[in-house]
């Protein structure tokens, strides 16, 4: 039984560090929500900081963080700068919710767990930016706007059941970059050979 727990931790933990490389700030403001209503128990020293009302606060701030993200990464001009600068803060939020996920105290023994979701997050986000088409070329067939939607939907979709149903979001986030993928390979047929010269 106990592995069989770890085991659920860890694709808990995998899922939502992958979330967490897509959209930094809304899988960490779904896990204040949840610990706010007591569905998702955070360990030390996340819950040792304030009193009944301090999850609502952190979901507040989060939140508000969250809709900044997902309303710059909307904006032709500066989504792909908004990617690439937030690398590091998607890593540190991958981090933090693996080490949460495994209900770890953040002490030197959580060090290889937070790495690991540093790592996976981190990984997440530099395939993002280095797979998603950018702006000037997003006319394959989708627009920016419909992009940044659907990592919208698998921010919230695979953070709000990343918390309770194991790698799920990891699947989710997989689709994104294949997609993402299938998008750049499509543009690049389009435009190869001899039918650039029809740009």
């Amino acid at each position: 039984m106990f592995g069989m727990e770890i085991l659920l931790a860890l694709g808990i933990g995998i899922g939502l560090s992958s979330v967490a490389g897509v959209r930094a700030f809304l899988p960490l403001a779904l896990a204040a929500l949840f610990a706010a209503l007591g569905l998702f128990e955070l360990p030390s020293p996340y819950v040792d900081v304030g009193g009944d009302g301090w999850w609502w606060s952190v979901f507040g701030v989060l939140a508000a963080l969250s809709v900044l993200e997902i309303v710059l990464d909307k904006v032709r001009a500066v989504e792909r700068a908004l990617n690439i600068a937030v690398v590091p803060v998607r890593a540190v939020s991958g981090a933090l919710l693996f080490n949460a996920a495994l209900g770890l105290d953040l002490g030197t023994g959580s060090a290889p767990w937070l790495i690991a979701g540093a790592t996976i997050a981190g990984a997440v986000a530099v395939a993002k930016v280095l797979l998603r088409p950018p702006a000037k070329s997003a006319s394959a067939g989708v627009s920016v706007a419909f992009l940044s939607f659907f990592e919208d939907v698998v921010g919230l979709v695979g953070g709000a059941v990343g918390f309770f149903v194991p790698y799920l979001p990891l699947l989710l986030v997989a689709f994104l970059l294949f997609f993402y993928y299938r998008v750049r390979r499509r543009r690049g047929r389009k435009y190869g050979g001899l039918r650039i010269l029809g740009d």
